[in-house]
């Protein structure tokens, strides 16, 4: 699924090359030139290829450096320019005005400035040749291309009006004429008339006054009304002209709304978001209010975009903006940031400190009550969880940013502690988080220098005492802590995502190591294979198979060496999917196990279904199982279920004989632990191989 981002920004893109003004955009942080449309081209003769990639001050349109200079001066005082009438240079040398207009937006993350510039060369040229020659006057004036009115100066009665008027306001010459545009009804809020008139008085001319008027059916026009005093003889009159931007101005709000709005649910992005947390901030600091921000996450929504698809996740994030909007009072902000985080802001909350907290958890609880009820998405019955993380202002912090990043902490400690939650930011969180973020640096580190190893567990068949294959176990090599076992750093590199490209050097490394235990003639590749762990958004990835079928290519190893060890969790996902996926691959001939069998889902439904080997019966059961009853049952139970669906079978965790023993009597020769040896790093594994395989003297 695209990030809704990048899908408001082609948008824009897309928009900006259909639009009929000239338009050019320019990037803040360095005033490179982006892109111009084919207006801007059309207008000024200046290609795309001649101005993009150029700093703004090496324009050819510009007629000098104090032109450029003002604009930046009036952006940095205004914030933004409208309606500025000015002259630039086109390719021929030649001066075209124009009347520009600037605004900043932002674009794929960054600053930038959009600058409008609407052609006047018509308008001028129509109004000069009104001034210099009467008798011209009444030829432009019936066939200008914009609608024009002569009014009477004295009386403000309508004198006469041009056929474009009759084309865009409706009204005929015979029922306007001798009237003033109040009786006729032109003006939508007539009360601010006056003040134009005031305008045009004290000023001598109009020039792009907007206003709203009405036409002769009731409909609503943006207009830009100019105005000029011309001379009939004796007699002055007004010539007005009433230019429609009803489609530019309609252009703009949805230029402007797509820049702070987020492209799929509509609800507010984190530009708009941060603008509300200001004003309310600033709000609760005058009146002694206080506000609250739930920072939402949805649990394991990868799934179903995974499982489902990203058709069904959308509309899952639709389903959900929705019902965050039903829940909230209307003076509060519901906003996506992105992907399936949403964010909710409580504001004009009285009362204590923990008054405040406690109004803030009891909203949570009604939103993730609200997101948890069941839904139905496309023919599919979903239920979804979520997390949220809550900071207070001014308790917590009097800042936008800081705001949005104590409730991303306080998320971040729920789904570190189980999700479908609700947390309060706590100083400690800090802590944690800064802990963590750390760790995910040093771990992109790892990754870029290499400091990621594998260590081997032997798989022995008890019965002859021979090696039959190792589990490849992740090590990493910190360079001042030493080695480093996966507990410690597995969740992040998951979260992270950094698990994608860490999992890819685990099945090539793997390889490697198959293709020089061959090399050196020290397995029989009919009877030695090397499991390694699959992780779920491994798995996931539309080219996994292919993943895997490249690093046995590239190795030249059989197949059938390779062992790739996957979750009951990850059976339950999209189990069509996940069929579909083992098939591909058993069928080149790679096996598959069941990792820590018995403490997820199992279902011999799903196992009747699943190209699987072998299952690995895990060393929570193998621990007590020579004096816990119930451990010894499920171990019975699972050998059996094993037996009967003919798969093959390896106990973890073996520590002592007697559990040996114990499995031994069951029919389960297959096993690793420490009763042989735990996992050893590269070259300590070759010199077992070279050994007589016999267990430990003491368990």
């Amino acid at each position: 699924m695209s990030t809704p981002e990048a899908k408001s920004d082609d948008g824009f893109i897309a928009l900006f090359q259909r639009l009929p003004i000239a338009c050019l955009l320019v990037r803040v942080s360095d005033s490179r030139i982006l892109a111009v449309n084919p207006s801007f081209e059309n207008l000024f003769g200046w290609s795309t290829a001649q101005l993009v990639n150029h700093h703004s001050r090496e324009l050819p349109l510009w007629r000098d450096a104090e032109q450029r200079q003002f604009f930046l001066d009036e952006l940095a005082q205004s914030g933004s320019v409208q309606q500025h009438e000015t002259e630039f240079r086109c390719r021929d040398n030649s001066l075209k005005p124009c009347l520009v207009y600037i605004e900043h937006l932002e674009i794929n993350g960054e600053l930038c400035r959009l600058s409008m510039a609407h052609d006047m060369s018509e308008r001028i040229a129509s109004e000069q040749a009104l001034v210099s020659s009467e008798s011209k006057f009444a030829a432009l004036f019936k066939d200008a291309p914009e609608p024009y009115v002569l009014f009477e100066k004295r009386s403000g009665t309508i004198a006469e009006i041009n056929s474009t008027f009759t084309e865009v306001f409706g009204y005929q010459s015979d029922n306007v004429i001798g009237k003033t545009a109040l009786e006729i009804g032109l003006w939508k809020y007539p009360e601010k008339r006056p003040a134009t008139i005031e305008k045009l008085i004290r000023d001598g001319r109009l020039r792009n006054e907007p206003a709203e008027l009405l036409t002769a059916d009731g409909r609503v026009l943006h207009c830009e009304i100019s105005s000029n005093f011309v001379r009939f003889g004796n007699e002055r009159r007004t010539l007005t002209s009433f230019k429609d931007v009803t489609e530019q101005k309609r252009i703009e709000a949805r230029v402007k709304h797509q820049a702070y709005h987020d492209a799929l649910t509509d609800l507010p992005n984190r530009l708009l978001l941060n603008d509300r947390i200001d004003q309310h901030l600033a709000f609760s600091e005058r009146y002694g209010l206080s506000c609250a921000l739930l920072f939402f996450d949805l649990d394991h929504f990868k799934h179903i975009n995974d499982s489902l698809g990203h058709s069904h996740g959308d509309a899952v994030l639709q389903e959900v903006s929705q019902r965050l909007l039903n829940t909230v009072r209307k003076a509060d902000t519901v906003a996506r940031l992105g992907g399936d985080e949403f964010v909710v802001l409580l504001t004009g909350l009285t009362g204590t400190g923990d008054n405040i907290a406690e109004q803030a958890r009891t909203s949570a609880e009604k939103l993730l009550m609200a997101v948890a009820a069941p839904m139905q998405i496309e023919g599919h019955s979903l239920q979804l969880g979520c997390s949220i993380g809550i900071a207070l202002a001014p308790t917590h912090c009097n800042s936008a940013e800081d705001l949005l990043k104590y409730a991303d902490t306080a998320l971040y400690g729920v789904k570190a502690s189980g999700r479908n939650a609700i947390a309060l930011f706590e100083p400690h969180m800090q802590v944690v988080a800064s802990q963590r973020l750390q760790l995910e640096t040093e771990l992109r580190l790892a990754l870029q220098q290499q400091q990621f190893i594998l260590h081997y567990q032997a798989q022995i068949d008890a019965r002859d005492q021979r090696i039959i294959g190792a589990e490849a176990l992740l090590r990493w090599r910190h360079p001042e802590k030493g080695i480093i076992t996966p507990g410690q750093f597995m969740p992040v590199l998951e979260d992270s995502g950094m698990i994608l490209d860490v999992g890819h050097w685990v099945m090539r490394e793997a390889c490697r190591l198959v293709a020089t235990l061959l090399d050196h003639k020290a397995i029989d590749p009919d009877h030695f294979s090397v499991s390694i762990n699959i992780s779920p958004r491994q798995f996931r990835q539309h080219d996994f198979v292919q993943q895997v079928a490249a690093a046995v290519t590239d190795q030249g190893i059989p197949a059938q060496c390779l062992k790739l060890e996957i979750t009951e969790s990850m059976m339950l996902q999209n189990i069509t999917d996940t069929v579909a996926k083992m098939q591909q691959l058993r069928d080149m001939g790679i096996h598959f196990a069941i990792d820590d069998f018995g403490t997820g889902y199992s279902s011999l439904s799903y196992l009747k279904r699943l190209p699987v080997d072998l299952l690995k019966i895990d060393q929570s059961f193998i621990r007590d199982c020579t004096h816990d009853s119930n451990d010894a049952e499920i171990v019975r139970a699972i050998i059996a279920m094993a037996r009967s669906l003919k798969l093959e079978l390896i106990a973890e965790g073996v520590e002592t004989r007697e559990q040996l023993a114990f499995l031994q009597q069951q029919d389960c020769h297959a096993y690793q632990g420490y009763l042989f040896s735990p996992a050893v790093p590269e070259q300590a594994f070759l010199q077992q191989l070279g050994q007589t395989v016999k267990p430990a003297a003491k368990a």
